[in-house]
């Protein structure tokens, strides 16, 4: 009998397609040996758009988003970047497509410098750094240190308070202009003030990528009512599940029916 005709290849993304819609479809994932975990997670978010994943402690949020890239293996559903499935999040969802700062940033024990700009070429413009850094509201603190960017942080940060290692993890994630934006509650050590004016500089506009206007979309961990409040889409977990999905205005409504308090 004659060979059968190779089956052409599905479709997937690539690395230099602009995110306009990421789909995420029936996501699943349960800790070996518990009921702990996700189950039946479906959302999409829209390019240029704040997501903000809420609920109270242990109910899967840090879960739902190391699953959605790759770091936890989904045992069922489907993630779609602009209409194409993709095969393998923890390979795909990386700079320049994503960029994720858990609860705790990683910092080294080296320069703020090095720290910024780990693992990126040189061809990364003081321009391009400067504005990174602005954007994560960083400048002043950077302003008082005597070295600079050349100021050692020490071991996993240490010379640094929890906010300044916030804002370095979030200027080394600007730098990188990914497509995809994710934070597992970025500004949990941050003071209204600052934290008012990270969110505001993130959505503004003038941000340039190459020749282009930077659109960042942003999946945010986060139950403090100053991020709530500027979402586009607010998603409100229990149980791994998500019982809510809606805006600010919707959520409020929610909250008070359900009289949940974070």
């Amino acid at each position: 009998m004659g060979s059968q005709p190779a089956l052409p290849p599905l479709s997937t993304p690539t690395q230099t397609d602009l995110l306009q819609e990421l789909r995420v479809e029936g996501l699943v994932y349960h800790y070996p040996g518990s009921d702990n975990g996700i189950a039946d997670i479906s959302f999409s978010l829209q390019r240029g758009s704040l997501t903000v994943i809420t609920g109270r402690v242990g109910v899967g949020k840090t879960t739902l988003i190391r699953t959605l890239l790759g770091l936890l293996p989904k045992q069922s559903g489907k993630i779609i970047w602009n209409g194409l499935e993709i095969a393998e999040p923890a390979t795909f969802l990386v700079p320049p497509q994503a960029a994720y700062t858990p609860q705790i940033p990683q910092l080294f024990s080296t320069s703020l410098r090095e720290n910024l700009l780990l693992g990126l070429a040189d061809d990364v413009s003081p321009e391009q750094l400067n504005q990174a850094i602005t954007t994560a509201v960083f400048e002043q603190d950077l302003a008082l240190m005597p070295r600079g960017l050349d100021t050692q942080v020490g071991t996993r940060g240490v010379r640094l308070s929890g906010g300044q290692k916030q804002r370095v993890a979030a200027a080394r994630m600007l730098v990188r202009q990914p497509e995809l934006l994710v934070f597992d509650d970025l500004s949990s050590a941050l003071d209204l003030e600052t934290e008012q004016k990270l969110w505001r500089r993130l959505f503004s506009t003038g941000h340039q990528r190459h020749s282009a206007v930077y659109t960042p979309t942003c999946l945010v961990v986060s139950h403090r009512p100053s991020v709530i409040e500027q979402a586009d889409t607010i998603i409100l977990l229990e149980a791994g599940r998500i019982v809510f999905s809606g805006t600010p205005a919707q959520f409020n409504q929610e909250m008070m029916g359900r009289n949940i308090v974070f």
